[in-house]
């Protein structure tokens, strides 16, 4: 048995506060959930996909110059990728570069084994999204 009853959230820094809302929010419609301005000025809010679920996390510091020199930030490296399940694979790219110019890493792609279509995606800071569209039939079927 799992000692871990649910995902909470994954945490990014970011570079642009208005770039990754337009981003996240106005291309990929997810939701702004929350947010908060900490006691070090940094800026953070989260999003979800409409069904609930695990949160994204943003944290930005406008004033770069006020960082602490003790604060340690997790190079991009650290991560690999945002995965989010989205109904049209295709439609989402194709949608996300006429609105926000982003760049493709690689295109749409079927993986008839497992049950998904995917691509994945730039988000402005270089991280790359991962979009996932679940088929009827493979061992990821969520159908």
């Amino acid at each position: 048995m799992s000692r871990v009853k649910k995902v909470i959230h994954t945490c990014v820094w970011i570079s642009n506060i208005e770039d990754t809302k337009s981003f996240y929010i106005e291309g990929l419609g997810l939701n702004h959930t929350w947010g908060f301005t900490g006691g070090d000025g940094v800026e953070n809010f989260y999003i979800a996909g409409e069904e609930g679920g695990a949160e994204i996390q943003f944290k930005y510091r406008p004033n770069e110059e006020d960082k602490p020199e003790q604060e340690v930030i997790v190079e991009r490296r650290g991560m690999d990728h945002l995965a989010l399940s989205v109904q049209d694979v295709n439609e989402t790219v194709e949608e996300m570069v006429k609105k926000t110019g982003c760049n493709i890493v690689v295109g749409p792609f079927q993986n008839d084994e497992t049950g998904v279509r995917a691509a994945f995606i730039e988000d402005p800071d270089g991280y790359v999204v991962e979009l996932v569209q679940y088929l009827e039939s493979g061992t990821n079927s969520k159908i």
